[in-house]
């Protein structure tokens, strides 16, 4: 389970550095574009769920400049962001909601674009049907979101310190493929890219999940401050599970695009 509630604060509070190290989210982000079709395709309504700072949105606005923008989070630390992103459509609505409850009409939208924000949902299945409801006939869905098989390093390592849980966890694509099934969508494709990204210690790699505000957020985080021999005994177990000298994390990006039925 998922707080929600703590989700929007802790990337509200980390809005106005998250640019200098969401670096992993650009390179998704700009990977997702790179689906769109190639043949003309020219949406009247892009809905960008889990808009953050404001990145890809300015990108899908100049990709389609007379399309109308909507840009949605949860957290409006980040949308408060978006206002001083350069190169942004003039042409754009800032809401604060919740992709599993969104505020929008039936069949209002041509494309939802959501990168790297679906795995903050509690509910995959009742996100796509949203996402499905909100689609024009015939429009397209294309998204990014972390598989099971991210930080499974820290995640790990944590099960040997404590019985808490400190790290997220993802979803399988196997998953992902069944809950845009159960939706009704049609044209599914689903892929994953696995990387391992190197730091120089486990700090820096907290470090810089405390900076993109990917803080734990499950309903058995710890809500207290974590001992010195716990995290000491983290520590040590991601070490030993590392090449001498090295320590890495991984990370999982899952692709999908599909479309809705036409009636």
């Amino acid at each position: 389970m998922i707080d929600k509630l703590w989700v929007g604060r802790s990337f509200s509070r980390a809005a106005a550095g998250y640019d200098r190290v969401a670096a992993l989210q650009r390179q998704a982000g700009e990977g997702l574009l790179e689906r769109l079709p190639d043949a003309v395709f020219s949406p009247g309504t892009i809905l960008d769920l889990g808009a953050g700072t404001g990145y890809c949105t300015a990108l899908l606005g100049n990709r389609f400049p007379a399309a109308d923008m909507i840009a949605l989070d949860i957290a409006e630390g980040m949308l408060s962001t978006i206002k001083q992103r350069q190169g942004l459509p003039e042409k754009v609505s800032r809401i604060c909601g919740d992709a599993e409850t969104l505020p929008l009409r039936d069949a209002s939208v041509d494309l939802v674009f959501s990168n790297l924000a679906l795995q903050w949902c509690t509910d995959l299945s009742a996100v796509m049907g949203e996402l499905y409801r909100v689609l024009r006939p015939g429009g397209l869905l294309l998204f990014s979101t972390f598989g099971e098989a991210t930080l499974w390093e820290l995640r790990e390592a944590w099960t040997k310190a404590d019985h808490y849980t400190h790290v997220n966890t993802f979803v399988a694509k196997l998953a992902v493929e069944t809950a845009l099934t159960n939706a009704s969508f049609a044209c599914i494709s689903v892929h994953n890219e696995h990387c391992g990204i190197a730091y120089s210690s486990v700090y820096a790699l907290l470090c810089e999940l405390k900076s993109l505000g990917a803080h734990n957020v499950t309903m058995n985080r710890p809500r207290h401050l974590t001992g010195k021999g716990v995290f000491r005994k983290m520590l040590e177990a991601y070490a030993a599970a590392m090449p001498p000298g090295r320590i890495e994390a991984s990370f999982e990006v899952i692709y999908g695009q599909a479309r809705s039925r036409n009636v």
